[in-house]
Formats: C-alpha cells, sequence, structure tokens
C-alpha cells in the first residue's frame, strides 16, 4: 500500500497570516500541491486554514483523510518562546493601562497554549474534514523553507538561506546542506528582520505588506543613487553579514518602521501607491540596494566558510528576482537553486520533504502540481454557454499566426502552476516584439500601472542567444542581462528602466505544447519568445478553473481565450457568421458556433477579426 503525507501550512491562529497552501507526497514523493488562494479566489487567502486545499489534495488520489499516514506541518509554535520576551513587550508596546494589560494578558494566553496545546486548533479542523485525523507532526518554519531549497535542487552539499519576516523566532538562517540533511549554522532572531525591512518601505510607498513587495522591487530601477536617503537610512540600521535592521523592524508588523522613515525622512507614507515621484523612487532603488547589499555579502561569506559555491534560496524575500541575480554573480558563488515557491506557500513541500534523505528527493523540474481538466468537459460547458469556439487541426501554428498578427491571448493548459508564477499553463501570452504589446497588456488586460514590467516565455535552447550568461531558468524566479543585439527585438518583455529580463526558458520536455507554440511563433516571426504575464485580472489570484478564464476572458481586453484543444472568441464573426460593434466589443446576444478547421478558413478568420488590434 503507498504511504500518503499530507503537509499544509495554515493561516489561522498560531501559524501566520498568510499564503495557505497543501501538498501530496506519495511514498516519499510529491504528486500534488495547490495554493488555498487559488480555490478561495482571494489573493494570498489570508487569515484561512486551508481546507479547500486539503480537499482537493485527497480528491487527487481520492482519499479520505484517514487513508493518509501522517500530517506533516511546517511551523512549530513551541518554538515561540525562543523570543517571548520580544512577544510580551510587543504587547504592551501602545495603549493605556487598562489596554497595556488586556494585550499582555492575551499575549500569556497565546504562549500558554503555543506552548501546551500547539495542535489543538489544526486537529479540531481537520477533524471537520474526516475522522479519524492522522498523526500530526511539527516542523520548523525556516528548516522546511531550508528543505524546500536543497532536497530538489541537484546539489551533494549546498550553503542554504532562507530569508523572510518572521518564523517562529528566525527571520534569516544560514544553513549546510549535506546528504545527512540540513545543519543549522546561524540564526538571525526576531525582529532583525529583511523580510520586515522590505515591507516596512513596501508600505511606506503606499503598498502593502505581503503583497506589495515585488512592486517595489519592479520601481526600484526607475531610481537613482540618492546620498541623503542612503545616509538616513544607515543612521537607523546596518547592512552586511552582521547586520541590524531593528531601528526600523523593533515592533512587529510595519507601523513602527514607516513612523521611523516619516520622521526620518520629514514626509509622511504615501496612502496609495500612484504617481511616484523621483524621491520615492530613488527611496526603492536605495532599498533594494541595500537589501541586495546584505545578502549579497552574507552569501559570500558563509559560502567561503562553508566551503562550497553551491547556494540554495528560499522565504519570501527570495522571490526578489534582482536579488537573486546578484547573488548568481557573486565570485564565490557557482550555482543556484531558488525555490520557485519561495514565499510562505512553498512550506508545504518542504515539510513533506523534510524527513527524507535528500538524495531520495526527485529533483525539481516542474511547477505544474495542481489540477487539470478534461477537455470534452471544458467543450460541454462552452456549447451550454453558447460561446463562439473552434478546435483547430494544428492549435499552436493557429494561435501562433493570432500572436504574430498582435492578439493578446489567454492561454489555458494542463495542470495548474504551484507559486506565485505563471509558466505557461495559466498564461496571458502576447508578442514581445513591440512595446506597444506591453502597454496594452498593462493597460487593458491586467488594468494596472503602466510602468510595471513583463517577463519572457523562450525556448531553451535559444537562452544563450537572448541572456548574457544564460542558465536554465525554469520558474521565472531569477533575472538576466540582455544581449546588446536582441534588446531591440523583444522590449515588451525587458524592464524598461533597467534592459534587464526576469525569463522562463521552455523545454520540450517540461512543457511540450507550450515549447511547440513559441517554436512557431519563432517560425513567423524569427523570435522564440512571447511575453507571458499570468492569467488573472489585478488583485485576482491566477485562473484555476476553466470558468474563471471565461469570466477573465470577456472581462478584459483578451482577443483569444485557448482552454485545451479549443479556441474561443468573444465575437461570432471570427468563426463565421454575426457582427461585431465598432469598438470591438462582443455582440453577445446572437453568437453562433460554427465548427470548422480552424487550420483554414477558421485561422484566416482569427486573423481577420484582430488584424486592426496589431501594435
Amino acid at each position: 500500500m503507498p504511504q500518503y503525507t499530507l503537509s499544509f501550512k495554515p493561516a489561522v491562529g498560531l501559524y501566520g497570516r498568510h499564503d495557505p497552501s497543501a501538498a501530496l507526497f506519495e511514498d516519499g514523493q510529491l504528486r500534488f500541491a495547490i495554493e488555498e488562494e487559488r480555490l478561495t479566489r482571494r489573493k494570498h487567502a489570508t487569515a484561512t486554514f486551508p481546507s479547500r486545499s486539503i480537499e482537493a489534495c485527497l480528491e487527487f488520489r481520492g482519499l479520505d483523510l484517514s487513508d493518509v499516514d501522517e500530517v506533516v506541518l511546517p511551523y512549530d509554535p513551541t518554538l515561540r518562546s525562543n523570543i517571548l520576551g520580544y512577544h510580551l513587550r510587543d504587547s504592551i508596546r501602545i495603549g493605556g493601562a487598562i489596554q497595556k494589560l488586556n494585550n499582555l494578558s492575551n499575549a500569556v494566553r497565546k504562549e500558554l497554549v503555543a506552548r501546551y496545546f500547539p495542535k489543538a486548533e489544526v486537529t479540531d479542523r481537520l477533524a471537520e474534514i474526516g475522522t479519524p485525523v492522522p498523526p500530526v507532526s511539527l516542523r520548523s518554519h525556516h528548516a522546511c523553507h531550508a528543505a524546500s531549497a536543497f532536497h530538489p535542487s541537484t546539489f551533494d552539499e549546498a550553503a542554504v538561506f532562507t530569508i523572510d519576516a518572521k518564523g517562529e523566532y528566525d527571520s534569516t538562517v544560514v544553513w549546510h546542506g549535506t546528504p545527512d540533511g540540513l545543519e543549522r549554522v546561524r540564526t538571525y532572531d526576531h525582529p532583525n528582520s529583511l523580510g520586515l525591512f522590505y515591507a516596512v518601505v513596501t508600505e511606506f510607498l503606499g503598498y502593502r505588506m505581503f503583497n506589495g513587495e515585488g512592486k517595489v522591487m519592479g520601481l526600484a530601477p526607475y531610481g537613482n543613487e540618492n546620498p541623503a536617503i542612503e545616509s538616513a537610512l544607515r543612521s537607523v540600521i546596518d547592512t552586511g553579514v552582521d547586520y541590524d535592521v531593528t531601528g526600523l523592524t523593533g515592533r512587529w508588523g510595519t507601523d513602527y518602521g514607516v513612523e521611523r522613515l516619516e520622521e526620518l525622512f520629514g514626509r509622511s507614507a504615501k496612502a496609495e501607491a500612484t504617481d511616484f515621484d523621483q524621491w520615492e523612487k530613488d527611496l526603492a532603488h536605495t532599498a533594494q540596494a541595500l537589501l541586495e547589499e546584505t545578502v549579497a555579502d552574507l552569501v559570500d561569506a558563509y559560502c567561503r566558510r562553508i566551503g562550497t559555491g553551491r547556494v540554495g534560496l528560499s522565504g519570501g524575500v527570495a522571490l526578489n528576482c534582482k536579488l537573486n541575480k546578484r547573488v548568481m554573480e557573486l565570485p564565490s558563488v557557482d550555482d543556484v537553486f531558488v525555490q520557485p515557491a519561495s514565499n510562505d506557500a512553498g512550506l508545504a513541500l518542504g515539510a513533506g520533504w523534510i524527513d527524507r534523505d535528500p538524495t531520495d528527493v526527485e529533483p525539481m523540474e516542474t511547477a505544474y502540481w495542481g489540477p487539470e481538466y478534461d477537455v470534452d468537459a471544458v467543450e460541454e460547458r462552452i456549447e451550454t454557454n453558447k460561446l463562439a469556439y473552434a478546435r483547430p487541426d494544428d492549435l499552436e501554428r493557429t494561435v501562433a499566426e493570432a500572436l504574430a498578427s498582435g492578439a493578446i491571448v489567454g492561454w489555458f493548459q494542463g495542470r495548474l502552476e504551484f507559486g506565485p508564477r505563471a509558466l505557461g499553463n495559466r498564461s496571458i501570452l502576447a508578442s514581445p516584439r513591440s512595446e506597444a504589446s506591453r502597454d496594452r497588456v498593462n493597460r487593458s488586460v491586467k488594468h494596472r500601472e503602466e510602468w510595471r514590467p513583463f517577463a519572457p516565455s523562450m525556448v531553451e535552447e535559444a537562452a544563450d542567444d537572448y541572456l548574457v550568461d544564460a542558465t536554465a531558468a525554469p520558474f521565472m524566479i531569477r533575472s538576466f542581462d540582455v544581449e546588446p543585439e536582441k534588446r531591440d527585438e523583444i522590449p515588451a518583455a525587458l524592464h524598461p528602466a533597467d534592459g534587464t529580463t526576469r525569463p522562463q526558458t521552455v523545454s520540450a520536455d517540461a512543457n511540450p505544447r507550450y515549447h511547440r507554440l513559441l517554436r512557431e511563433f519563432e517560425e513567423l516571426t524569427g523570435t522564440p519568445v512571447l511575453l507571458n504575464t499570468s492569467f488573472n485580472d489585478h488583485g485576482e489570484p491566477i485562473v484555476t478553473e476553466p470558468i474563471e478564464a471565461i469570466k477573465d476572458f470577456f472581462g478584459t481586453g483578451l482577443d483569444l481565450l485557448v482552454i485545451e484543444d479549443l479556441v474561443v472568441a468573444k465575437f461570432e464573426s471570427t468563426f463565421g457568421s454575426g457582427r461585431r460593434s465598432d469598438d470591438g466589443a462582443t455582440d453577445r446576444t446572437t453568437v453562433d458556433r460554427r465548427e470548422g478547421d480552424a487550420s483554414a478558413d477558421g485561422r484566416a478568420a482569427i486573423r481577420s477579426a484582430i488584424a486592426d488590434r496589431a501594435p
């Protein structure tokens, strides 16, 4: 009988507040993983127990909870006592005497529950899903991050760095990974937190903690070196191997740090993230530079001390692809594996691997661990809703021609990606060959700031032609400089300010259909690259089910929707009779689907329908 391990990251009670997820392992190997936000349709699914994710894991193998042999949680509340004094002091930092007393009483109660009943809330919630509840094991938050970065790598030995806002008591940890497992080398206790430092700047600039850090990273290249800002920040923090950022992170949350920045700079924090002036861009640039400086010093020092040039990275800070580029370029570093789901959702992966011999864990070569949907069932739903569609004989060629003609395409295929990046299964695609293409995706499809950059997907075989110091990059978690002679060829997939790019290299083995689409686009245009962004509207999680893809298709400026073997259009003239309004909107009152060979007359109709949108 197979042995099943269910690991999941709750976001309730003692277990954090964001990015819950669940993963199913069969005989120690990962078989299914999904983030709760993809099922609740609430970004980051804050303050949520991952009931739907757990049920999706069980459904994948047709299991009841009682069929699971072990549950592993990537958090051990008993470790909170390592910084008990901090928790108690933090509870009485605001309010009058009565409020302070109440806060202290609540803090003491929470610490007692963490110490003596750490599993109680989780086992109660699991019992609502099924009984009997399997044995529940607790593992350290940062140890699970470390396992997610080392066990599925191809490294025999590595220096592993886990960096986030906060685990049970730690914020940055250095590990030594060997075939025997992981050894903790150095711990930076909370509140000395690089993740919280960056979150403070994020909040000061009008974005939200645990949601806007990537936007600040994208804003940073628009800024310049600003000695006044840098000097002010260095007056309250220390960088380098022995960094200390508690001058801004001395209390949990960001309010304390934001107030310190307001005092430091003599200006109020932004109420919302709009219309950044040059000073604010310079602040983002400086914060990014200080983060990179600190982590680079840390990695360099411990690679030399441990005696290895191989590096594993995980924790929310490792989602910073520009930081990862800086680490990759260090002379002391030979190779880097970054866990593609480095945020807290990826803890479910590490929890499932942590008790395994690292040499028994399969290398992580794909992120397609979620659900998939039967094309015939999808077609039946499309028929029921009387949508215009075709089933082309040569799907990849048909879609490539539409993309080459200027179409923006929703691309829904196979198993859902796990992690924050769309990797060609739940993607919005466009030609990378024109800045107008980038601008239209931002404005009409993603409904977001027009300065925000996009990333490319490219065939793996072409990476050396486009990327400086190219390596395989299947997970869109690394940034690269672009070869000068190629920059004008793919302007929509470069950062407008610094010309870097965060690519996905696509192999025929990892994603055959997506690789064929890229090759067909290359045959038509000479460019084996597509602009690729996540299939969702602004503020939404990536789409999971076909019905969500259809909703976003009709609610955004997408021109075509591809679901498995089917091409869906907004207006019936794409596939035959019908009419289209002058502004390009769909007349959905007389939708008429005509079957036909989309590789012939259907393909020509698609070209005609989107030709007026060509950049």
